[in-house]
């Protein structure tokens, strides 16, 4: 492109780099996708969303040069174009009647614009004529009107719908640069205000309140315009703090073989968006960003954004500098993993809000993944309709969420979609992590959910402790609200693979790789119950998910009625009642290869208030005491204050220890020296 006037607006940097873009395709990583995607483009007969697929065969014309390619794109552009009207969302019509812009029109708008940064060389004055025109009239025109109208999402920086309608309109802006420089400076100026503000908004540690999922695409749409403002000289974004943080929120919430994300909320399963993490590592020279692009390309076919960012020269960086374990303190999430290998253990504690964006009911709720398979689930999102967004659908609801349920309701749900990252601002119904405590053999994380169960307990504190490299301790301390009020109680854990009941006070979680023991230790007396279920989906036959539900044996029987509801129902044959106010539950969760036997022995520790395990396996001993008053406690080898006290020893060498909120160790009768 010689033309000076048309390289500014190559928001893309593509017609420089064109002979540079061709060589790539030659690389392993793209020489077979190369080829089948510019067959598809040449074969490509529009459907559906014709905007989508013009925007597809005109990038491979920018990069093919294929002149074929790009008249074709034209053609179509030309005749779909002046009757295209973007297909409304009814749901968001439904939900927002005021508001005319949604997430189809903003995505319209982007593709619009690299079409016409794809087709640039093509263009006649009446082709950018249509392009500009529509854009004002059924795209961008209607964002900014929104925007100056205070719609909701312009004011909600921490919502995909804010990056998603912005970065469309800010894209549009660039577009409009050549026909209308006021009204393309006007819109721009209204996008990249709140843009810039998510970016300082996401904190020191460049975490998102919607999930991990949510979190890719808002802040794709957010580098969509630091990438384009940087082609053309206008902001470099990329200075900004968060990019060479941006890679760690992700990285620590995806599973330990990069095939897709520890998923809840409205989180899917996968993890794409490879060319989001190659766009940092160009960008930044950030070679952690270049691994974990590496990575996903692994499980996932490369994308034309792939091509244009990765940069062949740069040296990936493994993450095996970085701690295993992390508390993102903004969002209230704890992720801890035996190492940075494929078949890691991996689990996940959630805390936040109910009253968060794209949040299910689900505080205090784990997740376990383990050998490349996971073992311990989330439902996942449901079908999205108003309904969904308006009501408890089951894939939102507590009962199918690896938490506890009481009386069979569902936590506390204030009005949804709050976007500030203050737990209290959205009301009470949150989570706060606490005593976060991380070393080579221990990992600990405190989760309060207490004001989610407002009307029934007084306090829900989940204490985890990790084992490394793979077994977990779970302590709940739970107190009702009232004294003498009966309460039903399940301690609940969901999977994707089959439960077997050991019949010796186990059960088992059998995948094909890995297997969980679980092996509850408290409430005395309990009883324990598998079942398959089937989480159903928009009344059909859903995904199967086997259940596991943990009681006080005096409790109510707990079982499935599938004809009349999706939820657990407490039989009302049974009997029984529990006066007294505090409960514990105390699990422990053992990550084993599936032919491996489970060969440690277990010895309670029940001594009023203290609560603990002692693990015996050949020459090494572990210690776990729970003593939630933070009462001085003696035990038969530990003498200590501390609220969670954890020793790991192998003969007579301790090889690691750990307390949290305590003054004072004795192990042995000997002091343990540690800074408070």
């Amino acid at each position: 492109m010689k033309d000076s006037a048309k390289q500014r607006f190559d928001f893309c940097d593509i017609w420089p780099r064109r002979e540079a873009l061709l060589e790539k395709t030659k690389l392993p990583l793209f020489s077979s996708w190369w080829s089948s995607f510019i067959e598809s483009q040449q074969t490509l007969e529009l459907s559906n969303n014709p905007i989508e697929q013009i925007e597809s065969i005109a990038f491979a014309y920018a990069i093919s040069d294929d002149e074929a390619l790009g008249q074709k794109a034209l053609n179509y552009l030309r005749k779909e174009l002046p009757t295209y009207i973007p297909p409304a969302s009814v749901i968001h019509k439904e939900m927002y009647p005021e508001v005319e812009a949604d997430l189809t029109v903003a995505s319209a708008c982007k593709k619009l614009a690299y079409t016409y940064n794809f087709l640039y060389p093509l263009l006649e004055s009446t082709d950018k004529q249509l392009i500009f025109s529509q854009l004002v009239e059924k795209g961008a025109g209607i964002i900014y009107h929104d925007t100056l109208a205070g719609a909701w999402w312009s004011n909600a920086p921490n919502s995909n719908w804010c990056s998603h309608l912005l970065s469309g309109l800010a894209l549009s802006g660039i577009v409009l640069m050549e026909n209308d420089p006021d009204l393309s400076e006007k819109w721009i100026n209204a996008a990249t205000k709140p843009l810039k503000k998510m970016l300082d908004l996401a904190g020191e540690e460049g975490a998102g309140i919607e999930g991990t999922g949510y979190w890719c695409g808002c802040y794709r749409s957010v580098q969509e315009w630091t990438e384009a403002a940087r082609n053309i000289g206008r902001d470099d974004w990329y200075s900004h703090p968060f990019w060479q943080r941006a890679v760690e929120f992700p990285l620590y919430m995806s599973r330990p073989d990069k095939s897709g994300l520890m998923n809840f909320g409205d989180t899917g399963e996968g993890l794409g968006m490879s060319h989001f993490f190659y766009a940092i590592a160009n960008a930044l020279d950030h070679g952690l960003a270049q691994w974990f692009g590496n990575q996903i390309t692994v499980n996932n076919s490369p994308s034309r954004w792939d091509l244009l960012y990765y940069n062949p020269n740069l040296e990936p960086t493994p993450p095996d500098y970085m701690p295993t374990d992390r508390l993102f303190k903004s969002v209230h999430l704890a992720s801890f993993r035996s190492n940075w290998e494929e078949d890691a253990v991996f689990f996940i504690l959630k805390g936040g809000s109910n009253a968060w964006s794209h949040c299910h009911l689900d505080l205090n709720s784990f997740f376990i993944d383990a050998y490349g398979e996971r073992l311990v689930v989330d439902p996942g999102p449901g079908d999205y309709s108003s309904h969904y967004f308006t009501s408890v659908d089951p894939e939102v609801s507590t009962a199918w969420h690896n938490t506890l349920l009481v009386d069979n309701a569902d936590q506390r749900q204030p009005p949804r979609y709050r976007m500030s990252f203050d737990l209290e601002e959205g009301g009470d119904a949150y989570c706060r992590l606490t005593d976060m405590a991380s070393s080579y053999k221990i990992g600990m994380i405190c989760g309060d959910a207490t004001t989610a169960y407002g009307d029934y307990l007084d306090r829900f504190f989940r204490h985890i402790v990790y084992l490394k490299p793979n077994r977990f301790v779970i302590y709940d301390s739970i107190r009702a609200r009232e004294v003498r009020t009966q309460r039903h109680y399940q301690w609940l854990l969901h999977s994707g693979f089959p439960i077997i009941d050991n019949n010796d006070g186990t059960l088992e979680i059998q995948g094909e790789k890995s297997k969980l023991v679980i092996h509850p230790i408290l409430p005395l007396p309990h009883a324990i119950k598998s079942l398959p279920t089937r989480l159903p989906k928009n009344g059909k036959a859903g995904k199967e998910i086997h259940a596991i539900s943990l009681r006080p044996e005096w409790h109510h029987l707990w079982n499935i009625s599938p004809k009349s509801s999706p939820y657990p129902q407490w039989d009302p044959r049974s009997h029984g009642l529990l006066y007294n106010r505090d409960l514990q539950f105390m699990v422990v969760l053992t990550v084993l290869p599936r032919k491996e036997k489970y060969q440690y022995e277990i010895k309670p520790i029940i001594q009023n208030d203290l609560h603990g395990i002692k693990f015996i396996q050949d020459d090494e001993t572990d210690l776990v005491f729970f003593n939630p008053n933070g009462r001085r406690f003696e035990d038969s080898h530990v003498i200590s204050d501390a609220e969670k006290v954890v020793i790991r020893q192998k003969g007579d060498e301790i090889l690691d220890w750990s307390i949290v909120n305590g003054k004072q160790l004795i192990y042995n009768g000997i002091p343990v020296n540690f800074q408070t």
